[in-house]
């Protein structure tokens, strides 16, 4: 039997697929995959703008203030505000250059009072308070101690002081024994009868053509008090050999 070549010519022979079923399966589902993967591939901008929009829309950021004049200078304007409330309002600063208030307020002193009372009203100061008041027979502040309230009567006697007959102690003073005059006071109402601790030193009530100083003239009463010392190059604090003295229930700082 021939081998006819014409009876096959123009048709393509089926060649046999070692791969069998189970190869062609699993070259489907690689093809399946590989479409898939390109799929979400081209799909990866898209969701990468739709993320974008999902985020809160940001604003170029707004170029950098400088500080302001408050910035700067508000604590200078803070700082001024509290030192003149503190010493032109609650405190009264003074310089004592005179002994007549010794050994209580040495000589070359620097006094702390608290005034805000006396800015405020008249509040009637208390016998052996130390105060600071305007004196207008001098014309200048001064400071004393308040020995006589109104309407007391003020006798003086081998050195020593009686208010309505009666000896006052005063403890506070350097020495007993050592208050001279040969008058007789009695305050008037609204006004005090002051002296200094150096009895001896002091130009005080006893020797005042008027007295008696007003309530109203009344500036402070003192917190306390600081020794100086002058030095070239101004005043400083001397803390050696000065006592501890005390008004009332404050504690001068010596």
């Amino acid at each position: 039997m021939g081998f006819n070549k014409n009876k096959y010519q123009g048709k393509r022979l089926a060649v046999p697929d070692g791969r069998g079923e189970q190869g062609r399966a699993a070259e489907e589902k690689t093809e399946i995959a590989e479409q898939a993967a390109g799929s979400d591939r081209n799909d990866l901008p898209a969701q990468q703008a739709a993320d974008a929009s999902a985020l809160p829309e940001t604003k170029p950021a707004d170029k950098e203030e400088k500080p302001g004049f408050w910035a700067n200078y508000g604590y200078l304007l803070v700082t001024a505000a509290v030192v003149l409330l503190v010493f032109r309002v609650l405190l009264q600063l003074a310089y004592v250059p005179s002994g007549s208030m010794e050994m209580t307020i040495p000589t070359d002193s620097l006094l702390v009072s608290w005034q805000m009372p006396y800015l405020v009203s008249d509040p009637q100061p208390q016998r052996g308070d130390v105060i600071t008041f305007w004196n207008r027979e001098m014309g200048k502040l001064l400071v004393k101690r308040v020995i006589g309230l109104p309407g007391e009567k003020i006798t003086f006697s081998d050195g020593y002081v009686y208010v309505d007959g009666q000896r006052l102690e005063e403890d506070y003073l350097p020495a007993q024994g050592i208050t001279r005059s040969d008058k007789t006071f009695v305050v008037p109402e609204g006004c005090l009868f002051m002296m200094g601790d150096n009895r001896e030193h002091s130009t005080d009530s006893r020797y005042w053509d008027d007295p008696y100083t007003r309530v109203s003239d009344v500036r402070a009463r003192v917190l306390i008090c600081i020794p100086v010392k002058r030095h070239p190059i101004g005043f400083l604090p001397n803390w050696d050999g000065i006592p501890l003295p005390v008004l009332k229930d404050i504690h001068l700082i010596g």
